[in-house]
């Protein structure tokens, strides 16, 4: 990290404000920041020797000793790990040569000391690096040192210096968390069989969190909040007994995140029609539901590869899916009942100009908002559908159900016995002739 910065003088920051963050933290009346630290021996090069060592978990403090004198002359940088808990203490007056701040936006900075001649090379939460240098700027400049949060530069304990916690297990209810939270630094968060039965806030709240497994638990419901989870691309719910999903759910930032949503053995009759906002979806499991249809939305989402919706009570496909290219569909177990043939044709002439107009810019990818153009109108151009040859329709289009062969679908098929590979598919087909063209296939 130092060989890549260049010398210069600490950015301009907002004076340091209370913050409160878990396993990154700076309390409010010590300035101290929980980060990686790689220690630089600068003379070690010219003896022969490597300086090179790995970043340690370590905690970083400002402070002066209680009792000294308010001003830089008592100021010293507190540098704890594991193996030091007392920690090494550096002096701030007349003892900084440069501070390198070329990447803190990414939370990375360097502080180089004449004695000892040490880099320190710190990795840091960008907020926090940047409150802590705004901190040491205001000490430098012997500027308000009695008003600054400092650290009494006292031992930390263990749980400061260890290594944030990416992964938490929990498989009984005994090991639920009641009075205590969630580490902050969550990645990776399992709870089965432990009889939950709605998911909490502060899981919602958990920032990091890229995987989430609720499986074997009593679940009715899932939270619209739940959409707004900043990183989360799994999201396992099987086994509970979850009954409807919110539209909402797959809208705001879960829309572009989500990669694997798994549902199955739930209680579920229908899906919202949102889940074709789901555009990086790769693998969906809604098998053993009593779904009777699938949201023809489903044919949008052009990166999914895995389908599993086996033992349902589907009566046919969206025939949108002919628009995917999956490894791997299962349906077993369905009664795909449904007779062929027409079953509404609402082309009435030509479609009306505001059709025209979404269509157009579905094709050409426009994406207008509410600030470009009225909310219903937002809503509107998200509601098209694809005909089988396709173009683009809204209202103007005709609904028959058709037989789909799902090998032109699924390069692995699980339907029925080995020589069925149709079922029947509600169609939106843009005019009579794709009408005439496909009804027959």
């Amino acid at each position: 990290m130092c060989n890549a910065l260049k010398p210069q003088l600490p950015i301009h920051i907002q004076a340091p404000q209370t913050w409160m963050c878990m396993d990154d933290k700076v309390i409010h009346n010590k300035m101290r920041i929980n980060c990686d630290v790689q220690i630089s021996n600068r003379k070690l090069p010219s003896l022969n020797l490597s300086n090179k060592r790995n970043g340690t978990r370590s905690s970083l403090g400002i402070g002066r000793l209680p009792g000294s004198k308010a001003d830089v002359t008592s100021l010293f940088i507190q540098l704890c790990t594991a193996q030091n808990k007392l920690g090494s203490k550096y002096k701030v007056s007349g003892n900084i040569e440069a501070v390198f701040t070329k990447f803190v936006a990414e939370g990375k900075f360097t502080i180089r000391f004449r004695e000892p001649a040490h880099d320190l090379c710190v990795k840091a939460d960008p907020v926090l690096a940047k409150s802590f240098l705004q901190t040491l700027k205001l000490g430098i400049q012997n500027k308000d040192i009695d008003k600054l949060h400092l650290s009494n530069l006292a031992p930390v304990k263990q749980s400061q210096v260890e290594k944030p916690k990416t992964k938490l297990v929990i498989g009984s209810r005994r090991e639920y968390p009641i009075t205590t939270t969630f580490p902050y630094s969550l990645e990776s968060l399992k709870i089965n069989d432990v009889q939950l039965n709605r998911i909490e806030n502060r899981i919602l709240k958990l920032k990091r969190l890229h995987s989430l497994n609720l499986n074997n638990n009593l679940i009715k419901e899932l939270p619209s909040a739940m959409s707004e989870m900043h990183c989360l691309t799994e999201l396992h719910l099987s086994l509970n007994n979850i009954t409807h999903i919110s539209h909402q759910l797959f809208e705001g930032r879960l829309s572009h995140t989500l990669q694997l949503l798994d549902l199955s053995n739930n209680k579920m009759e229908y899906l919202p029609h949102t889940l074709g906002k789901l555009h990086n979806l790769i693998s969906l499991k809604i098998g053993e539901n009593f779904l009777q249809k699938l949201p023809v939305s489903l044919g949008k989402l052009t990166r999914l590869k895995y389908l599993m919706a086996s033992n349902n009570k589907l009566v046919e496909l969206p025939a949108s899916i002919r628009h995917l290219k999956v490894d791997t569909l299962d349906v077993f177990g369905n009664p795909f009942s449904s007779r062929l043939g027409l079953v509404r044709n609402n082309i009435v002439g030509v479609p009306c100009l505001k059709e025209i107009a979404s269509a157009y810019c579905v094709k050409r990818r426009l994406q207008p908002t509410a600030a470009d153009i009225p909310a219903t109108l937002v809503e509107y151009l998200q509601a098209w559908m694809k005909c089988l040859c396709g173009r683009i329709c809204y209202e103007s289009h005709i609904l028959a159900c058709i037989s789909l062969n799902l090998k032109l679908v699924a390069s692995a098929l699980t339907i029925g016995n080995a020589f069925q590979t149709s079922a029947p598919a509600l169609a939106t087909l843009c005019s009579q002739k794709c009408f005439d063209k496909f009804a027959k296939l």
